[in-house]
């Protein structure tokens, strides 16, 4: 048995969805409803999205990273093509009639999504602190008291370093913040899943007008200047961090 997947849903004039597939390769088609909404779908087998078996599926990293890659693959392609509001990961009803009335019930809340979204991308800065070089003392400690002094001094500048550095990604993200529609900050990723040595200080992620990215992204660059890290800006996303109002 199949169920259908939602992607996203959007209300301008559905785009032309030939061609595009998603998970499992299964073709996108568009499912309408509450007025002019519309929903783009997918079918999935309930052997791998029902209730049940999701939970067991989610923890598998491997199917999880080609899910999640074959969903916002999808998302992204339409967010090229109009403004669309993105479902969460696995988000699957029982079939497409479920689809409609699930339209027509939240139509307002979509509609106020779709607005705040309107005109408006995702940007994202993530920093990272540069360290300094490790300090060296000359020559052996004379004695274990020397020792302790000198390890209480490093362990010391290292603690000023990492104090620096998330004062400046304080400043960076309060300048970012100022030129943007709104925020959320993200948390904070370890190497092991940055792929990077040195600590992570900032995961921001941005609403920006379109029509000011140019100032948002100098804003940016002018607070990253002298600040002592290394920034990485991305974008422009469909604004996944956006679809639902701040807590």
């Amino acid at each position: 048995m199949d169920l259908t997947y939602v992607y996203a849903v959007g209300d301008a004039a559905p785009p032309d969805l030939a061609g595009l597939t998603g998970i499992g390769g299964r073709p996108v088609h568009t499912v309408t409803g509450g007025d002019a909404l519309w929903a783009a779908t997918g079918t999935v087998p309930e052997s791998d999205f029902g209730e049940s078996a999701l939970t067991a599926r989610l923890e598998d990293l491997t199917w999880l990273a080609t899910t999640a890659r074959e969903h916002h693959a999808v998302v992204d392609a339409l967010g090229a093509r109009t403004v669309v509001a993105p479902l969460a990961l696995a988000t699957v009803y029982r079939d497409d009639d479920r689809v409609r009335a699930v339209l027509t019930e939240r139509r307002t809340a979509f509609a106020e999504v779709l607005d705040r979204l309107r005109g408006r991308t995702e940007w994202g800065v993530k920093a990272y602190a540069t360290p300094r070089p490790e300090g060296r003392d000359a020559g052996r400690a004379s004695s274990g008291a020397e020792y302790l002094r000198r390890r209480r001094r490093e362990l010391d500048r290292v603690a000023g370093d990492d104090d620096a550095a998330h004062a400046a990604a304080q400043r960076l993200h309060e300048a970012a913040a100022r030129a943007a529609v709104t925020t959320r900050r993200h948390r904070l990723h370890a190497p092991a899943l940055t792929g990077r040595t040195e600590p992570m200080v900032l995961n921001g992620a941005y609403l920006v007008d379109d029509a000011d990215r140019d100032t948002w992204r100098a804003a940016v660059a002018g607070a990253a200047d002298g600040a002592g890290l290394t920034v990485e800006v991305t974008g422009p996303w469909v604004p996944y961090s956006f679809v639902e109002e701040e807590r």
